[in-house]
């Protein structure tokens, strides 16, 4: 179950990203205790750093490789810190599979100027092939975990990086609104006449857009939903803050929004990462320019164009994507051949972002719906 142990919300929403996988990803206690007082991010880097030195130590690769995670998270792109710790961290990641006796085929499939990095995981006698990507601040690595219970329930995982995910943000491939051009090219280089996408955070949207432009994706999981993209990037704010910074965009007064978030980002260290790393994603010069782009993440008009079997999730007290975007894709897909939604709750553990906290309530939900689809669908 989620776990208050910070009381900066965001400092514990990530650590509770770590808590959720349990054992095989930290030492709970060890974390709480080196985490629970921390105040900057500064503080943030040193625990999570000493933790992962003492899991190497410890022979606990897995461990070391989330614990390398967490530190770098909140560095920006240009902190001199981050890219020796992101090394570490897939080195580390890499020992833990090992260790830990997961494999998979390492693929780089051509798109635009560079590549998309691809881990393909394959099921014996597969029922499935599931397309797997993250969202605004995620690299692959760190999903092997939690799509590796897929692959022993009998699914093949294509888990792969799209536009300004991973690689690709260092290649110049940027975060885009059109994710289904992304999506096309990893069905066209496995050659698939038929797949499963669930998208994760961020992810929920890119696998909405990409189902509602793409035909030979037949079932689409939004874990969680997500249409909106400027009202996710909006939504951090507090109410008077959130509501003048919409005006302003909306209005397109481009100086007042740069100076606004010049002086959020000066009061606030997280808000300042945010929008840093928005800029980063999106290749964007300014706060103004990152949520024009931002703004293109919307589902108006391709709504009636999703027709596949549709599942969408959220969580009750999501704290980064409102509420009324479940409510609203709900009430906007049409032309599904089925669709099914399910709202997490406080009571059963799943009512944070992704479900962060109890995971496996959503992904063994997605696991029974695919299969229940399977069974059902005569276009298989």
């Amino acid at each position: 179950m989620y776990k208050t142990v910070n009381s900066i919300q965001q400092f514990d929403f990530q650590i509770n990203r770590v808590l959720t996988y349990g054992e095989k990803a930290c030492d709970e206690d060890q974390v709480i205790s080196a985490l629970a007082n921390v105040k900057n991010i500064d503080e943030w880097y040193e625990a999570w750093l000493s933790l992962a030195n003492d899991a190497i130590n410890s022979n606990e690769h897995m461990h070391a490789a989330y614990y390398y995670r967490m530190a770098e998270f909140f560095l920006k792109h240009d902190d001199s810190r981050k890219e020796d710790v992101f090394r570490k961290c897939l080195n580390e990641f890499n020992l833990g599979f090992a260790q830990n006796d997961i494999s998979f085929e390492r693929f780089a499939i051509p798109y635009e100027k560079g590549y998309m990095k691809c881990f393909r995981m394959e099921a014996d006698n597969s029922k499935e092939t599931i397309l797997v990507c993250g969202g605004y601040d995620s690299f692959i690595e760190e999903f092997v975990l939690q799509v590796n219970d897929f692959v022993k329930r009998g699914f093949s995982i294509i888990l792969f990086e799209g536009p300004g995910q991973g690689e690709c943000i260092d290649q110049g491939i940027y975060f885009t609104d059109a994710f289904h051009k992304a999506a096309s090219k990893v069905i066209d280089f496995f050659d698939l006449k038929t797949c499963a996408f669930v998208g994760i955070s961020w992810g929920g949207y890119f696998a909405l857009e990409s189902a509602a432009n793409e035909a030979r994706i037949n079932k689409v999981v939004a874990y969680d939903v997500l249409d909106n993209g400027l009202e996710v990037m909006t939504n951090v704010y507090p109410s008077p803050i959130k509501q003048i910074i919409r005006t302003l965009i909306k209005g397109k007064h481009e100086k007042a929004i740069n100076f606004l978030c010049s002086r959020i980002g000066k009061k606030s260290v997280i808000a300042d990462w945010m929008l840093a790393q928005g800029m980063y994603i999106t290749g964007s010069s300014t706060p103004y320019e990152m949520y024009q782009k931002l703004g293109k993440h919307n589902l108006n008009g391709q709504y009636q164009n999703i027709r596949q079997d549709v599942l969408l999730l959220a969580g009750e007290k999501d704290h980064y994507v409102p509420r009324v975007q479940f409510e609203r894709c709900r009430s906007s897909i049409h032309n599904a051949h089925t669709l099914t939604t399910r709202l997490f709750t406080e009571s059963e553990g799943g009512h944070q972002h992704c479900q962060i906290g109890n995971h496996t309530i959503a992904t063994t939900y997605i696991m029974s719906w695919i299969d229940s689809n399977i069974r059902t669908d005569s276009r298989q």
